[in-house]
């Protein structure tokens, strides 16, 4: 059977599911007035950066740029019901836009619906550094519908939209995740007191979306969609911490190649992956909070999105006012070969950022 026919009948299944359940979150039960709370928070953060950087080519440049801003407001209109709207702007890269802009329903249940331009939940990229990590290229916003579930430690949900091939329009595009977190005593609660409270959090998941294609890294590069085929893919991420110890993993990888005349890596259709491993250190320095953290990034058969094939990177990052902080990076970063199109030369970048978040 045709392989886009295959992937027209599952969101279909999905689209019925999620038609189904949000019927219980919406009819969850008469509401009294006291279950009405309403009210607006607004949250939001500014990064600026002085840059450094000597390129593949050894190349100079530097700057000093207003990375990005981000203005985010919360309405709850309802106790089940919630809106947000969010503003984002990245010098040079992205003028003012709306980021996020979807509504939640909920219930006494553990569903949840959410619906809107959103981020489907691909991928994790938590980091302790200024910069994104390589596996950052697979983030994906969407207009989307979310159908969710949260139920103790344990989380999940489907979700479905129309991707970059929309001419056909028509919802066949979609992706799941599943994943279990635990939290317990916080760094900022401990009882200093109590020398038997260690902080402790875990975090684990898995997730796959039918078309990573529709990631916003690479739809600058999928200009040309004829003959395309969907590239499914898959995302697996651990993080915890234990004390003042933390540590970051994540891999996602395409299950698939690429046409070369959509993305070529080498001659022939690029299967894409990179993963991230990060360890990070949290202590007091002089009465300040501070973390020293290095990572390791790699990336395969990427070098058409003009990423690296891997990277050094570490940071120390302090909190100097309450949340304000100051941080430096440097990263250390290495070219594809040139026998794979590349220079096989190295890269260095510094980022000093000064980030006020509220």
């Amino acid at each position: 059977m045709d392989k886009r026919i295959n992937l027209k009948m599952k969101p279909i299944v999905i689209a019925t599911l999620i038609s189904l359940t949000s019927s219980q979150v919406l009819l969850a039960g008469e509401l009294s007035a006291k279950d009405i709370v309403t009210g607006i928070t607004v949250s939001g953060y500014v990064q600026t950066e002085v840059r450094y950087n000597n390129d593949f080519n050894d190349v100079d440049s530097s700057d000093i740029v207003v990375d990005e801003i981000n203005f985010t407001i919360d309405g709850q209109v309802h106790k089940f019901a919630k809106t947000t709207l969010s503003f984002k702007y990245e010098e040079d890269i992205t003028p003012l836009e709306v980021d996020n802009a979807y509504l939640t329903l909920s219930s006494n249940s553990p569903l949840y619906l959410k619906a809107g331009q959103l981020y489907v939940p691909f991928g994790n990229f938590s980091t302790h550094m200024v910069s994104d990590s390589l596996t950052h290229f697979a983030e994906t916003r969407e207009t989307a519908v979310q159908l969710g579930i949260k139920n103790g430690g344990v989380y999940g949900s489907i979700y479905g939209f129309n991707g970059i091939n929309n001419a056909r329009n028509t919802i066949d595009h979609y992706g799941l995740n599943l994943g279990f977190s635990l939290l317990t005593k916080p760094y900022y609660n401990i009882n200093k007191h109590n020398k038997n409270s260690t902080p402790k959090s875990f975090d684990m998941g898995i997730g796959y979306i039918s078309d990573i294609g529709d990631a916003d890294s690479l739809e600058g590069f999928l200009t040309n969609t004829v003959d395309y085929d969907y590239i499914d893919a898959t995302n697996v991420y651990v993080n915890f911490s234990y004390g003042t110890f933390s540590f970051m993993g994540e891999y996602i990888a395409a299950l698939d190649n690429f046409k070369s005349k959509h993305i070529a890596f080498n001659g022939t259709g690029a299967k894409i992956h990179a993963y991230d491993t990060e360890i990070g250190l949290n202590f007091n320095l002089a009465g300040y909070n501070t973390t020293v953290a290095i990572g390791y990034q790699v990336t395969e058969e990427a070098l058409a999105l003009q990423l690296p094939e891997s990277r050094i990177i570490g940071i120390l990052s302090t909190e100097i006012y309450t949340n304000t902080s100051l941080s430096l990076e440097y990263a250390l970063n290495k070219d594809y070969s040139e026998d794979d199109g590349g220079t096989g030369k190295d890269s260095n970048s510094v980022i000093l950022q000064l980030a006020v978040k509220f």
